[in-house]
């Protein structure tokens, strides 16, 4: 088995098709996201984040689309409402010790990744997925060109907002969603936001441990030149 799995990026892009959007317009707010396709595979995250109409809070989110990445997954399977359904992606990252986010150009602002191991069949009344277990992490665009190290247990469970903390481990083996959010994180961000993804990819730790030993926690800022290989 490879040392690695990429997700999105490189030699599998990030689009077509497109990604879902959830923005808290669906809350009465006015926030914007949008997820466009860069000539090299990558792509740029990016709207608008408004705090104003609902108070000091809002979001602006894009989701992998349930079942557009069937040619990027190593296990594909079908949802459970049957054979006419829309076939549901499931990446088995069960070998793998975290994500590798590698980042373009940032924009000094805190965006959250976040990965859904749960069914995406359970509908609201008006067609909508209903609300579920969210595995979330930070990651900072102070700066352009940076590689970013997350593994499993820096993913903490949210559900609504709120940390969840019985909601058990992260079923590694059963991702089947990944998104990308910005938030308001209390009134402290707002306005426009950009950030460029060239790629997401998970892998083992030990395959590069000079970078990456005592630091999986942590945002490593590499020679874009020296990473070309991996």
């Amino acid at each position: 088995m490879s040392g690695k799995c990429v997700l999105f990026g490189d030699s599998k892009p990030f689009l077509p098709p497109p990604w879902q959007t959830t923005d808290d317009r669906v809350r009465g707010g006015s926030s914007q996201s949008y997820l466009t396709a860069l000539s090299n595979n990558g792509a740029r995250f990016y709207g608008n984040l408004d705090t104003k109409t609902l108070g000091g809070a809002g979001f602006a989110s894009q989701f992998s689309p349930i079942g557009a990445q069937n040619y990027n997954s190593t296990d594909a399977v079908t949802s459970q409402e049957g054979s006419a359904s829309e076939k549901e992606t499931v990446w088995d990252l069960s070998d793998y010790d975290g994500l590798q986010i590698d980042l373009g150009k940032g924009d000094g602002k805190t965006y959250t990744f976040i990965l859904k191991d749960e069914t995406s069949d359970v509908k609201r009344d008006d067609g909508r997925e209903k609300a579920g277990i969210n595995w979330e992490v930070n990651v900072s665009a102070e700066k352009d060109g940076v590689i970013v190290w997350k593994t499993w247990s820096d993913f903490k469970a949210f559900y609504r907002g709120r940390e969840k903390d019985d909601a058990g481990k992260l079923n590694r083996s059963q991702i089947r969603r990944i998104g990308l959010m910005m938030r308001s994180y209390f009134g402290t961000q707002e306005g426009d936001f950009s950030l460029i993804l060239n790629s997401i990819l998970a892998r083992k730790n030990d395959d590069n441990k000079l970078l990456y030993r005592g630091q999986d926690t942590k945002t490593v800022s590499l020679d874009i030149a020296k990473t070309s290989s991996l």
